[in-house]
């Protein structure tokens, strides 16, 4: 019986789940598609110690676009190891646009 009950629980998990774990196709700055999809719990622990100091105002400093990369980078770890590896061309593939809809599809929210 409980064993029915986890698989019944499972199911609609997924099937709730089924819109975001397809992932979200982003157009970045380099004129490339790629699907995003929600980060692994690995992969949010990175992700959370780098983007604790990111500032929440309007005002940029280079430090603060050095974490939007390194978040971009772990986001991208499992979508482009390539690109997420090199941060130079990360930086050209990367707009404000796409960074935004990159980081709400890698926490596991709609982009749009």
């Amino acid at each position: 019986m409980l064993t029915l009950l986890t698989k019944e629980i499972k199911l609609k998990m997924a099937d709730k789940n089924k819109d975001i774990l397809g992932g979200t196709e982003i157009l970045f700055a380099d004129g490339k598609k790629r699907v995003i999809r929600p980060l692994t719990i690995r992969n949010l622990r990175k992700f959370m110690k780098v983007v604790k100091d990111l500032k929440m105002d309007d005002t940029l400093e280079d430090k603060d676009i050095d974490i939007m990369v390194e978040a971009a980078s772990i986001a991208l770890s499992n979508v482009d190891a390539e690109l997420s590896a090199d941060l130079d061309k990360l930086e050209d593939a990367l707009d404000l646009r796409c960074f935004g809809e990159l980081m709400s599809a890698a926490m596991g929210s709609d982009p749009s």
